[in-house]
Order: structure tokens, then sequence, then C-alpha cells
């Protein structure tokens, strides 16, 4: 873990900037972050996945609108339903995110032999399916209380 510490300390000062120049409170984040997870959903499912009330969503989706990183859709086949979806600029700014110190990892990894670049990329697939698995219960029961 210590050295999983230093490869996020190095891209901290660069994280840092990102957040200072978005104009967007940590729960407006969360809530783009849920829908980049999950896809579209109605305003009902972002409140449970949040933990908040549908009444504490809506100025959050309205600032996020008025924004543009996220619009509102009718159900075309229910009008009761509105869904929840990110824009392109909410793509751009997850695009922008990622692609923080993109470069300077690639050329890390690059300095690295061919065996162990192999060994990065099992060992990192390997986390990441860990940490799906662990996840994927918890969602199941957000999905069931939502």
């Amino acid at each position: 873990m210590r050295a999983w510490g230093r490869q996020q300390l190095a891209f901290s000062d660069e994280t840092m900037h990102f957040f200072m120049d978005v104009d967007l409170t940590m729960s407006q984040f969360r809530a783009l972050v849920m829908i980049r997870r999950w896809g579209p959903q109605t305003g009902r499912e972002l409140a449970g996945r949040l933990h908040v009330t549908p009444g504490t969503l809506v100025p959050l989706v309205d600032r996020l609108e008025e924004q543009g990183y996220l619009r509102r859709v009718p159900d075309l086949e229910d009008r009761r339903i509105t869904w929840l979806e990110l824009t392109p600029k909410a793509d751009r700014l997850f695009r922008r995110l990622w692609g923080m110190g993109a470069a300077r990892i690639a050329t890390a990894v690059s300095q690295l032999v061919p065996k162990d670049r192999a060994e990065l990329r099992r060992l990192l697939t390997r986390v990441a399916e860990h940490l799906e698995a662990a996840a994927a219960p918890a969602t199941e029961t957000e999905t069931a209380s939502a």
C-alpha cells in the first residue's frame, strides 16, 4: 500500500488543480460519478445510490443541468419517468480527469522490461477484478432498496 500511496502522491498536485478548476461540489461530482458508473438513471435511483432523499437531489441536479454536465430526458414509454444522463461536457470532464498524468504513467511503465509490464498488467487486472467483485453485492443491495 505504501507503493500505491507513492504513486497516488505523485499526482496529487495535478488532482488538486483539477478540482480547483472545476466548479463542482463534492456532492455534485459524486452524482456525476454515479451516473458515469451506472448509466442513465432516475432521480430516485440516483438519490438511493447517493444516500440522500429525492428532495435533496433536486437542487443538485438543477445545478448540474445549469452547468451543462447533466440533462433530464423524458422516458418515451412512461411520462412519469425522467432519466438523468451525462452530457458531452461531463464526458470531457471525466476524460480530462482520467487523462491527467497518462503520459507520465505511460513513460514510467515503458521503462519497465516487457516481463515486468506484463506482470503489472496482470496484477492490476486482478486488483480490478477483486474490487469489482467486492462492489457487486453492495450494488445489488443499493438497487433493491432504491
